[in-house]
């Protein structure tokens, strides 16, 4: 009887030591328009946010980096539906590496007496959303470690997506399953597929590496090629752009071939490009 005690206790040894995705995440809370009342039973609320995000294991993974992130939380109404007080508020949610999201029609229920839990028996429309962009930004995360890592945290964000569609507190949930459906389409797949090289190019670049930085940084450029000639508008696309178009620049400094073609794909940000090409 002792054997299989001993084997349950290795393994069980073994999974604790995994490495786990820790989250390292900042919340502020505006609720300055909302009644003084209301106020006071927010108090605590971007406390227990952060401590639902910060003391949570999201994910076992082999490469058990920790990633820094910051939650910005706008109230902007309250109303009474039956017997609970539905909020009204605006989401955004920003990681140091660019995963970023706005939210602007969150609905959720809250209680200040009642924790924020993991253990659902049924949906919550405050900590189910909470789960929802944990795994869109994890799973952006993942991406930039290997091909399509992420695919199985955008499945869960999706499965959420599902739940918030199916509930009373549906508002907002059809976008959210949009956006995630978007990031999994087959037209954003060669950007997602080059997003380890363009972290790579990074690295190498930092190392001042410069011939190997710009090879890696030329791949990149092809997937950001392949991924507009597809879909010119593809909202992912665009959200690459706005978090890396400096670092964009930076790579392609004085490569005048390829600046045309950034300023071609992403013309909002052509000055940043313009300002870095080559002069005759």
């Amino acid at each position: 009887m002792k054997q299989p005690i001993l084997i349950l206790l290795l393994i069980l040894a073994a999974i604790a030591l995994l490495p786990a995705q820790v989250m390292e995440v900042s919340v502020t809370l505006n609720s300055e328009y909302l009644p003084a009342d209301e106020q006071d039973d927010l108090a605590e609320l971007s406390n227990k946010i952060e401590r639902y995000f910060n003391g949570y294991t999201w994910i076992e993974d082999e490469f058990g980096y920790d990633f820094e992130g910051s939650i910005h939380i706008i109230l902007e109404n309250v109303q009474k539906k039956r017997s609970e007080k539905i909020y009204k508020a605006q989401f955004l949610i920003s990681t140091s590496s660019g995963e970023n999201f706005y939210d602007k029609s969150w609905e959720f229920t809250y209680e200040k007496s009642f924790p924020l839990s993991h253990s659902k028996v049924q949906f919550d429309p405050l900590t189910h959303f909470l789960d929802f962009y944990a795994y869109m930004v994890l799973a952006g995360e993942l991406d930039t470690n290997g091909l399509l890592l992420g695919n199985p945290l955008y499945d869960k964000a999706e499965d959420i997506a599902n739940q918030g569609l199916l509930s009373r507190y549906a508002r907002g949930w059809n976008v959210r399953m949009d956006e995630v459906q978007k990031i999994m389409n087959i037209r954003t797949r060669p950007l997602r597929e080059v997003k380890p090289d363009f972290f790579e190019a990074l690295a190498f670049y930092d190392e001042d590496n410069l011939k190997e930085a710009y090879k890696k940084a030329k791949i990149v450029l092809e997937g950001i090629a392949k991924t507009y000639d597809k879909q010119p508008n593809n909202r992912y696309l665009q959200y690459f752009f706005n978090a890396h178009f400096n670092e964009l620049a930076q790579l392609f400094a004085g490569r005048n071939e390829e600046l045309e073609q950034l300023i071609k794909f992403d013309s909002k940000h052509r000055e940043t490009y313009r300002n870095v090409k080559e002069r005759d």
